[in-house]
Order: C-alpha cells, then sequence, then structure tokens
C-alpha cells in the first residue's frame, strides 16, 4: 500500500477512530484510543495506528457512531449534546 492515500486524507477527520479494548468488571469495558482510519481511494480504509494492542486486536468505530452514543449518553445524563468528538467513549 503506497502513502498517497494516508497524505491525501491525512488533513480531513477521520471516518473511524481505532481502539484497543480491555474487558473490565462487569459491563465497564476500558476503551483506549490507539489511532484513527480514513476512506481511501479504492473504497477500503487507511489505518494509521500510535500504538498495537498487546492481544493483536482493534476495534473500529465509526465516528458518526460514536457522536450518536455520545449524545444519547449526554441526554440521559440531562446535559446538551457535543458537536465535536472531543473525549473517549
Amino acid at each position: 500500500m503506497s502513502d498517497d492515500n494516508f497524505t491525501e486524507n491525512k488533513s480531513k477527520m477521520p471516518s473511524h477512530i481505532a481502539y484497543s479494548v480491555e474487558e473490565g468488571k462487569g459491563e465497564k469495558n476500558h476503551w483506549q484510543k490507539i489511532g484513527a482510519a480514513w476512506p481511501a481511494k479504492n473504497d477500503g480504509l487507511t489505518l494509521k495506528l500510535n500504538a498495537v494492542p498487546l492481544d493483536g486486536v482493534v476495534t473500529l468505530r465509526s465516528r458518526e457512531e460514536l457522536e450518536r452514543l455520545r449524545a444519547e449518553r449526554q441526554q440521559s445524563q440531562g446535559a446538551a449534546p457535543k458537536k465535536h468528538l472531543n473525549q473517549e467513549v
């Protein structure tokens, strides 16, 4: 894979966020942001990782899904939803 796709897309917002998920107690898992992915010319994704999980498993979540989940969580807590993805899920 060439770096052309990454170079072309790196200035745009990523379409997906990459996480390493560590199982926690009960239903509380620990999500660690480890990178991001951008659409590639060939309908694929260009993935840039800042870290590699020890178990080798990378979980990709779309920005749209993360923003929807954040808005739902904030509504259930009575807070106004944020417009930008600034925090981890």
